[in-house]
């Protein structure tokens, strides 16, 4: 017989009963089913009797009559298949230590117990429960990736995250061991709320429920747990604690664990308890302390972030802080703030915009102005724009109060003063820039001719001051200081290192709507500075036309503009000028215009090849868009320019590009080969109009020949009719001989039906070739039919073997002759 420690049968001083595998006292019946006393060293024997069908109320009988031997082999047998459940069992029990529930092993080995036998196989041949022992140091990672049993995964998995583990395998194992029944799922239920996982998950309803009803289950069958499970219950409802759980939470401030005293002063929001983690090793637990701490708004916490804390202390602190804040946090925060210098200016900023700044205390916005006029104005210039913008958000219609505008206001002047070149650019580029240029006054403007000198910030400054106009207008003043922000800059002394920049801004910009506010301003400098005017044309190059306009209003023919303009303006001029010229005309008065255009191209296209180039595409298109359009007027000056591209085009290839064309990227070319090819694919339509008049003729032609043919085919049908009433038989040779040339097929008409393919001869067209094959088919005298369309034998193969070659050489004949042959043909006179 195989010992008892190896089958499982005993616990203790109680036996194992075989039949329902509970634990009872040894030597007595079993209380629950009634089974009789097996000895524990016979309950291997017994188990595989019962596998093997024998009744439990005869179990002792037949175990007693057992031979020796046999019953020592079914115990063995037995006992290969514990060894199995055992190596599971000690896996579990590995795991025990590290869970919060206890009784695993226990449940685990009953679990067994009552699954045990499989069946009864020869010892040798038993399969492994689990798989071969680890090595000594094996973790419980390594055991969760190891084993192939669910339970001890879950186990391993469980007891690992319970160490601080969050490995995303072994959370997802645990997240599914909440399904499981028993201990385990309990266990589950009370490791996804501790505080080391509970932010690292996302659990679903059902399983928020799952672990709500489980936390309860724990809390009942669990003394020594109610704390934790006290805690999952809080944790996973988020409601306040009911009287049972309230006393356990308060016991577990009073745990040994430090953990669970940790878990219990979060749930409860108990302060000291929560005071005397914030200084905790573990960086996690201390900044989970200080954020509970801080949305509490704890006034010891704040002391001691002002006291002693660092950097990481206040961003968890600010992370929490209630809004609006009170006095009391506020000026905490600036304290430290102060006390640490600009570390924590930008945490800060962020904290504070939280809250709009009309929603602050009265209190609390003296104490921000009193900050700005005294200390702000140091900060870091990013940091005090991002305030100016919050003090000056919507306040529903209200204007900001002078006192609190003047005090921001003079805070970020200084601070922008201050800031380091490297740090404009990218300040010019904040939304509250351009808003705090148009709400300031002189000092603003002062900044402004300093950073356009800058070369740092020169090119986004001054693209910035272009473009004011096409924002929306806050300040209600509609953009009138946009063009003094733009004299400002453009302003002695220095100028010369504005035009650069402030010209590609306005080669960028000069699409905008709004710049009007602009062009009053440069007219009026254009005026009274006739110093400046080669400086005003050249940097606002795509404007030169409003001056133009201004001062040649008075001529009325564009013709005569053109002529002078193109000659005058900037050698890249020519695009837009033609643009302007020939935009949107009628197609008399284009005709009239073209000429004054290519005979500029003409004169600068070995100059300046690749923006003549773009003129001339940009006068094609209107003219082809004219001729599509259907104005045959144009078609004359269509042909000319067809004439006249290929030389231009040679021009513009041969000619070396001047380096002020570097702009233009492309000598549009290919643009101008899309414009010709659709000039010529219109100019064909006239050939293609004619041929549908052609084809439309055709298609008259053959509906005329249906109905010719039907109207004879009545007739000829009528005369037999009459025949036959007289008594007289009339063959179809006597009716002509043809009539079964007006049969006709069920399609609709093509031209290609009619079409005379062999002239000269009786089957000249395709139809005439189908109705004879049609006629072939349908009679069995051949001679009959060939006589009745007026041909010998000879002649048929002839024109048949024509008629093959043909439609080898023609695929739309050889297409047509199949659907001829396919359709339904009417009803012959000769059937």
């Amino acid at each position: 017989m195989a010992p008892s420690l190896e089958n499982g049968a005993l616990r203790g001083t109680q036996v194992r009963c075989p039949g329902c595998t509970q634990f009872k006292s040894p030597g007595i019946r079993c209380p629950r089913c009634a089974c009789g006393p097996v000895p524990a060293e016979s309950y291997g024997a017994a188990r595989m009797l019962l596998r093997a069908g024998v009744d439990r109320f005869a179990l002792v009988g037949r175990l007693e009559a057992l031979e020796p031997s046999l019953a020592e082999q079914l115990e063995l047998q037995y006992a290969a298949q514990w060894l199995e459940a055992r190596r599971i069992v000690q896996d579990v029990r590995r795991c025990e230590p590290f869970l919060s529930l206890s009784g695993f092993a226990e449940e685990s080995e009953d679990r067994w117990a009552e699954v045990l036998p499989w069946a009864n196989p020869a010892v040798a041949s038993v399969p492994a429960l689990g798989q071969q022992d680890g090595a000594d140091d094996e973790t419980l990672e390594q055991l969760h990736h190891r084993s192939q049993v669910p339970e001890v995964r879950h186990l391993a998995a469980l007891a690992e995250v319970n160490q601080g583990n969050l490995a995303r395998d072994l959370l997802a194992s645990v997240m599914g061991a909440l399904d499981v029944q028993g201990r385990i799922g309990l266990e589950a239920a009370l490791t996804l709320t501790r505080w080391r996982v509970w932010n690292h998950t996302r659990l679903w309803d059902a399983q928020r429920e799952v672990i709500t009803r489980n936390a309860r289950l724990a809390f009942e069958h669990f003394p020594e747990q109610r704390a934790r499970a006290a805690v999952a219950w809080v944790r996973i409802t988020g409601q306040p604690p009911e009287v049972d759980l309230l006393f356990a939470l308060r016991e577990g401030l009073r745990s040994a664990d430090d953990d669970l005293r940790f878990e219990c002063a979060l749930c409860l929001h108990d302060e000291a308890g929560l005071l005397a983690a914030v200084d905790s090793s573990e960086p996690e637990k201390a900044s989970l302390a200080r954020l509970t701490l801080a949305s509490l708004e704890s006034s010891r916490l704040l002391e001691r972030m002002v006291s002693s804390g660092d950097e990481s202390f206040a961003r968890d602190v600010m992370k929490r802080l209630p809004s609006p804040p009170s006095l009391e946090a506020l000026d905490a925060v600036l304290a430290l703030a102060a006390r640490t210098g600009s570390v924590l200016v930008e945490t800060v900023v962020s904290w504070a915009r939280r809250t709009p700044f009309e929603r602050l205390e009265p209190s609390v916005r003296l104490r921000w102005v009193r900050c700005a006029r005294e200390t702000l104005g140091n900060w870091p210039a990013g940091s005090v724009l991002q305030l100016w913008a919050w003090a000056h958000e919507s306040r529903e219609g209200e204007p900001l109060d002078p006192e609190v505008s003047a005090a921001f206001q003079g805070a970020t002047v200084r601070a922008l003063s201050l800031a380091p070149s490297a740090e404009r650019k990218q300040l010019v580029g904040e939304s509250a820039f351009r808003r705090f240029l148009l709400r300031g006054d002189v000092e603003e403007l002062a900044l402004v001719h300093s950073w356009a000198r800058d070369a740092a910030c020169a090119e986004a400054l001054l693209d910035l001051l272009i473009s004011m106009p096409g924002w929306r207008d806050e300040t209600g003043q509609g953009h009138a200081r946009c063009a003094r922000l733009l004299m400002a800059a453009w302003e002695r002394p220095s100028r010369d290192a504005v035009l650069a920049p402030l010209a590609k801004a306005v080669r960028s910009w000069s699409g905008i709507t709004g710049r009007e506010v602009f062009l009053e301003a440069l007219w009026s400098r254009f005026l009274h500075y006739p110093e400046e005017r080669a400086d005003l044309l050249s940097t606002f190059e795509p404007w030169r036309t409003f001056f133009w306009e201004r001062q040649l209003a008075s001529e009325p023919d564009a013709v005569v503009t053109f002529e002078t303009w193109w000659r005058v303006d900037s050698q890249l001029g020519l695009p837009k000028l033609v643009e302007w010229f020939v935009g949107e005309v009628p197609p008399e008065e284009l005709r009239r215009r073209l000429p004054a255009v290519w005979a500029a191209a003409e004169a600068r296209v070995d100059t300046w090849p690749r923006s003549t180039s773009h003129a001339v595409f940009l006068a094609a298109a209107p003219l082809c868009g004219a001729l599509r359009q259907g104005h045959a007027l144009v078609v004359p000056d269509v042909e000319r320019f067809l004439a006249w591209f290929p030389d231009f085009e040679r021009r513009v290839r041969e000619a070396q590009a001047h380096a002020a064309e570097s702009g233009y990227h492309n000598d549009l070319l290919s643009d101008l080969h899309v414009e010709v090819r659709l000039m010529r694919e219109w100019l064909e339509r006239f050939r293609e109009a004619e041929e549908a008049e052609h084809q439309a003729a055709l298609m008259r032609r053959v509906s005329e020949s249906r109905i010719k043919d039907r109207e004879l085919q009545q007739q000829a049908l009528q005369q037999q009719a009459a025949a036959s009433a007289s008594g007289t038989s009339t063959s179809p040779r006597r009716l002509g001989g043809g009539l079964a040339r007006w049969a006709l097929p069920d399609l609709k008409p093509e031209p290609l039906d009619v079409e005379v393919i062999l002239p000269g001869v009786a089957l000249e067209t395709l139809l005439d070739f189908a109705r004879v094959l049609q006629a072939l088919r349908a009679r069995s005298d051949a001679l009959e039919v060939f006589a009745s369309h007026g041909l010998s034998v000879e002649e048929w193969g002839a024109q048949a073997k024509a008629w093959g070659e043909v439609m080898t050489r023609r695929r739309d004949l050889c297409l047509r002759f199949a659907q001829l042959l396919e359709a339904p043909w009417s009803e012959t006179p000769w059937r």
